[in-house]
């Protein structure tokens, strides 16, 4: 993490500083959309392998296994969609026929798969095994993470359904935890699997005919439960009560180790800086929800249908909890310190009010996100991120002792009722 935490009168995500080392220039090819979507897909593959050599550098931390396993799984899973769209992208050459492309199968990478395997035949048919192999495994990840939410977000939000068609009562909503069971998953046979589907369809994109064999160690199951005490990730246990803060608190310490790579690395900056960006990017927006949700004023059914309506909105998402936060902090609504703390929101809403352009190279009209170069401070814009990220946690912390004290004091009124009920009665 950096070293100043505090928030700033003047923020500047964009701003440049004076090292030259800290410099990273981001410029896609619009010409070449396949190399684009590979490129990230890559640097996504390799962001996650540096989280997995950190996580088992040394005696491994039990927590860390169960909490960083979200966005290493993330990571991993999004790797492999954007390889994928990269082999569309080199034989769909019309514009339309790539938005139908992507239109047709969103993130289910099974479904992604079987658009593109026309194309690959030949390397279908020169390794068959490896190709069932990757159908298996992704039909099994289907059914899990269709939408690639299940790592990003402790839980699904639906809509009920009512059976009375002419029925005026709001809509209801309710929640599914993605993980709802206690599940031991082998972390290093996932890893693996992960490492192998995208060697696979790196041969696919290269079109090369190498064989690989390593997928028959291992069987097509995206989370297969087992392993060694060390090398588990438990998870689906313990989140009833704090559903967001082991989310938040592992996808930001996950940026923090890529920053932390890359002070030490400087030449992988060019290929980590997009995903650490992303990761701290889905830790501020999960650290407002996670107040929306479990700290506001607001009724359950409310602070759902905020959640579900605000999507990845900053700025909105903001504002939904804005007047809580200046309730609980005794401040006024022009307070300067919320004041700065808006210039924060607001900047990163502005460049990316979608949480999209730190996941892919493009929008979703496929038009290139950094068609031109643009330069970025690595130094400046993990400080800004660690700044938010910070001042939202204490922000967490104030409000949950508060909610809790008031939740005591009710209590001990209610526990007293009975006692004051029977001394009136009694002297009447």
């Amino acid at each position: 993490m950096t070293d100043s935490k505090s928030i700033v009168s003047d923020p500047q995500f964009q701003k440049i500083g004076n090292n030259a080392e800290s410099i990273v220039i981001i410029q896609g090819d619009s010409n070449d959309l396949a190399n684009e979507f590979f490129t990230y897909g890559l640097n996504f593959k390799k962001s996650a392998h540096i989280i997995t050599e950190h996580l088992f550098s040394s005696r491994p931390n039990i927590s860390k296994l169960d909490t960083y396993f979200f966005p290493l799984a993330y990571l991993y899973r999004h790797s492999l969609e954007l390889i994928l769209k990269a082999i569309g992208f080199q034989y769909i050459k019309e514009l339309c026929e790539r938005k139908k492309f992507i239109t047709d199968t969103f993130h289910n990478l099974a479904e992604i798969l079987k658009k593109v395997s026309p194309f690959i035949q030949d390397q279908v048919e020169n390794n068959r095994g490896a190709y069932n192999w990757l159908v298996s495994l992704f039909d099994d990840m289907s059914l899990k993470d269709t939408e690639s939410d299940s790592f990003r977000y402790p839980f699904g939000i639906a809509v009920m359904k009512d059976e009375d068609p002419f029925s005026e009562m709001p809509k209801q909503y309710r929640i599914k935890a993605f993980f709802d069971k206690q599940t031991h998953i082998d972390l290093i046979a996932f890893v693996c699997k992960m490492e192998v589907a995208f060697n696979i369809l790196s041969n696919y994109y290269s079109n090369t005919s190498k064989i690989i064999e390593d997928y028959k160690k291992y069987k097509p199951l995206f989370l297969e439960e087992g392993g060694s005490y060390y090398g588990q990730s438990v998870v689906g246990y313990s989140y009833s009560r704090n559903r967001f803060y082991p989310y938040v608190k592992a996808y930001t310490e996950s940026a923090d180790i890529l920053y932390q790579y890359m002070t030490l690395k400087k030449r992988t900056k060019d290929s980590i800086f997009i995903p650490m960006c992303y990761l701290y990017r889905n830790g501020i927006e999960l650290a407002i929800k996670g107040i929306l949700f479990e700290e506001c004023s607001l009724d359950h059914q409310s602070a759902i249908k905020k959640i579900k309506e605000k999507k990845h909105s900053i700025s909105a998402l903001w504002n939904s909890i804005k007047s809580d936060v200046v309730r609980h902090a005794g401040a006024s609504e022009d307070d300067a310190h919320l004041r700065n703390v808006e210039k924060y929101i607001k900047q990163l809403h502005d460049f990316d009010g979608a949480s999209d352009k730190f996941r892919y190279p493009t929008n979703k009209d496929l038009q290139v996100y950094y068609n031109k170069p643009k330069k970025f401070d690595v130094d400046n814009v993990a400080e800004f991120f660690g700044q938010l990220s910070y001042f939202l946690h204490g922000v967490c912390l104030m409000m949950s002792a508060q909610n809790e004290m008031q939740a005591d004091m009710e209590a001990e009124y209610r526990a007293q009722m009975p006692n004051e009920y029977n001394y009136i009665s009694k002297t009447n």
